[in-house]
């Protein structure tokens, strides 16, 4: 028997690398996005190591005492310090740990509350879907700013002589809270839009034809495939709520018991000639951190939907 009569042997099929896998091989290809990647990372990193980074304590005001406020960059006070006598340097640090929690917090508040409204939305369709989406619509024309300064100011007066008053970084905690409930309503809609794009594909068919309930319809089959775009949403999100609540600090509504970026910012914006480093600091850590998220979020964007390069 010839070479040609003898049955080929299938060579073994190797498996298709998902989603995520192929999502990852093209952001390595996206420089923007590592830039952005790697921007995160280290802001991310300067947030846990601030105690053991920080050449002061974020409250030490011992350079007010020694007359040395607002003092140049020197070999003891790297970027300065400020008004207050705080070390521009060590303040600039700690306040990583503020812009993250904020962000994070508020976007996975804004996420939770966002998913489940958008994913019952698509998936039940008909008036469910229709009063759902106009009840967001409602939440996207609220003066979402406003209502943050008029909610802050309103409780950190009534809460004056309470056990509220007690709680660590109180005004802090209801910017995140009143930031997540304001920022669901973008990742509600494109919740709604996977959920109708994926309710009738063919695994989930399949999955009802095995007899998966809808529990495990909903989570183990439509949410993870429709989970990519709402991550962009969320790393857009995330420098949203960190320039949001950069400004209401710096407006003067801010906690004046957490060191923020718009912290810094309030009290040192009227010495900008006097002391610039003061402001310039605090700044371009704002700068960085949010352009980060911003060319995260592209690249994130480019490795889900190619497509949308073309």
């Amino acid at each position: 028997m010839s070479d040609a009569t003898l049955p080929a042997i299938a060579a073994p099929r190797q498996r298709a690398p998902g989603i995520w896998r192929q999502s990852w091989y093209r952001f390595r290809r996206n420089r923007a996005g590592l830039i952005g990647l790697a921007m995160v990372t280290l802001v991310v990193l300067v947030a846990l190591l601030a105690p053991f980074a920080a050449p002061f304590a974020p409250d030490d005001t011992s350079a007010m005492l020694r007359g040395a406020a607002r003092r140049a960059p020197s070999a003891l006070h790297w970027l300065g310090t400020d008004r207050n006598g705080y070390d521009v340097f060590t303040r600039m640090i700690y306040g990583a740990r503020t812009a993250l929690a904020v962000g994070l917090g508020a976007m996975i508040i804004a996420s939770v509350i966002g998913v489940i409204i958008g994913g019952i939305a698509g998936y039940a369709g008909g008036m469910v879907d229709e009063l759902l989406m106009r009840f967001a619509e409602f939440f996207m024309v609220i003066p979402v700013f406003v209502v943050i300064l008029a909610v802050v100011r309103l409780f950190g007066i009534v809460v004056v002589g309470t056990w509220l008053e007690d709680i660590p970084n109180l005004n802090l905690m209801t910017i995140i809270v009143l930031l997540g409930c304001f920022e669901w309503p973008p990742i509600a809609r494109m919740a709604r839009a996977e959920f109708l794009r994926l309710r009738n594909s063919e695994f989930v068919e399949a999955a009802h034809c095995i007899g998966s309930s809808r529990r495990d319809i909903l989570l183990r089959h439509i949410l993870p495939n429709a989970m990519p775009p709402l991550i962009v949403l969320v790393a857009l999100g995330i420098g949203g709520a960190i320039l949001a609540e950069t400004m209401v600090s710096f407006l003067g509504f801010g906690d004046p018991r957490a060191v923020s970026w718009g912290q810094s910012l309030y009290f040192n914006y009227e010495a900008l000639k006097v002391a610039p480093w003061a402001v310039l600091s605090p700044g371009a850590a704002l700068f960085v951190t949010v352009l980060g998220f911003n060319l995260l979020a592209d690249g994130l964007t480019d490795a889900f939907n190619p497509r949308t390069r073309q």
